[in-house]
């Protein structure tokens, strides 16, 4: 009778461990609130996500700390491939930076996949003499000192956007920090500022309420007349990006199977327009591509900040 139920156990534990994946829903936590880039572009993917694997990927908005409650607790959930977290720029690579004691770093994870990336918009005053980057420099290098670019805060995507590029021209320009891009956008418009750099412009440089000057990466879908820097300052370039990454020790097999899928999601018309419309772009790449742009992103940012004297808060 004891060899006849070890005999069951047995054959149950195989058939458990043979049971196809995924067999259960999956939770993809986004750590930040519902409503902004990170949860809509989460939000694009797990509905076909969900489709093309046969159960539900329910996003879980996990935020506070900039990103680092959220990430921290996708660190550390069972890497059984039931758990996913969606990081970017700020909470996988700025987050850490600005403070020692968070408790995760790159090697907690296997990344799966790059998701979307964006090209943050340069943008003047309508009223502004400048209609390019190389003109608001020359007018910066007439005026050392004179001129101001307002961003969301110190450390933001903004902030070192920015810094890359005065490290990159020598223009001596002030940075004026406020709380947050849309307060930024404000102070422009009110002509407290000569400029801002912003991932959420689009809607208002279409809308002609302010005038794009630039971009900081590739050329926006939304924005194709609009160049990049790169064209005008050799060298230059600067993104925020969103990608999918799994608890380290997560079956190499199941990063393989979500990254293949991202990879067919993004390829497809209707999401590109999607993330087009919002100014952002699908990308994809193998769990390694992945890895080593989060590395690469990680020396980029040191080396900004530690050339500009910058103290993350």
């Amino acid at each position: 009778m004891t060899k006849m139920l070890a005999l069951a156990l047995l054959t149950f534990a195989a058939a458990a461990v043979a049971q196809p994946y995924p067999s259960k829903p999956i939770r993809l936590i986004v750590p930040y609130p519902a409503g902004g880039n990170t949860d809509i572009v989460a939000r694009t993917y797990t509905q076909l996500l969900s489709e093309r694997l046969g159960q539900p990927v329910v996003v879980e908005n996990r935020s506070g700390a900039a990103g680092m409650l959220g990430v921290s607790a996708a660190a550390k959930s069972p890497n059984d491939g039931y758990t996913l977290v969606i990081g970017d720029l700020g909470s996988l690579v700025i987050a850490p930076l600005a403070n020692p004691n968070v408790d995760y770093s790159l090697k907690d994870f296997a990344p799966i996949s790059l998701v979307a990336t964006v090209s943050l918009v340069v943008t003047v005053n309508p009223k502004s003499p400048d209609s390019s980057i190389a003109d608001f420099l020359a007018r910066a290098k007439a005026n050392p000192g004179k001129l101001t670019y307002g961003t969301g805060g110190v450390g933001g995507p903004g902030h070192l956007a920015f810094e890359l590029l005065r490290s990159m021209t020598g223009a001596a320009i002030l940075h004026v920090p406020v709380k947050g891009g849309a307060a930024a956008v404000t102070g422009l418009l009110g002509e407290q500022v000569d400029l801002v750099i912003d991932g959420t412009a689009v809607g208002q440089v279409k809308a002609g309420r302010l005038k794009a000057a630039a971009v900081t990466g590739p050329r926006l879908p939304a924005l194709p007349d609009v160049p990049g820097i790169g064209e005008t300052v050799k060298g230059y370039e600067f993104t925020n990006w969103w990608g999918f990454l799994a608890p380290a020790g997560t079956p190499p097999a199941v990063v393989a199977r979500i990254a293949g899928e991202v990879a067919a999601i993004a390829a497809m018309p209707d999401i590109k327009e999607r993330l087009t419309g919002l100014g952002l772009a699908a990308q994809s790449s193998s769990p390694q591509q992945f890895a080593d742009h989060v590395r690469a992103e990680t020396a980029k940012v040191t080396r900004i900040v530690k050339d500009a004297g910058i103290k993350l808060q």
